[in-house]
């Protein structure tokens, strides 16, 4: 496995954080979220937006952090308390996105565990994720043990309504 950090996003990294998370979304999401949706949040006007949004969100009750290899920016992780209200006493991991050029290398299940390590300190003895229904990645979260707990809308800024699978571990 190539060298690799974590870092805790800060004032100084987040721009690096809204790029990566925009590309990855272009780039994982294509076929099955609005193309006019992926490409509009990929202009460098939307990128900017984003940046403003997460510095006045910086200290909101997520915890976000970027991966770097070799030096690049390639991946995002954002940890916090369940949006799902059904599913207060969990912890969520609330967005694990990779760039392309570096999925199937092993560092996706390095950011998952580190939700988990970072949710269980927290005092979280489950975890909660959701992924979309039609999103390769479904088999990604089964193979790490994930338990399908259940289904829910999901309703995109642009208004586009998609449906997400949602999983449960315990940590």
């Amino acid at each position: 496995m190539n060298k690799y950090i974590i870092e805790n996003v800060n004032s100084s990294n987040i721009e690096y954080y809204a790029r990566v998370n925009a590309l990855a979304w272009l780039q994982s999401y294509k076929g099955i979220v609005n193309d006019e949706f992926l490409e509009l949040i990929n202009t460098e006007e939307e990128i900017q937006k984003t940046i403003i949004n997460l510095k006045k969100n910086l200290h909101d009750n997520s915890k976000r952090f970027l991966l770097k290899v070799d030096n690049q920016y390639v991946g995002i992780l954002r940890i916090r308390k369940t949006k799902y209200n059904k599913y207060s006493n969990y912890g969520e991991l609330g967005a694990l996105y990779l760039l392309n050029s570096i999925k199937g290398k092993g560092f996706g299940k390095v950011l998952f565990e580190n939700a988990k390590e970072e949710l269980k300190q927290q005092g979280y003895q489950k975890m909660i994720t959701g992924c979309l229904k039609k999103n390769p990645t479904n088999k990604f979260y089964k193979h790490l043990g994930g338990k399908l707990l259940d289904t829910c809308p999901l309703t995109l800024p642009n208004g586009e309504e998609l449906i997400e699978n949602l999983y449960s571990y315990k940590i």
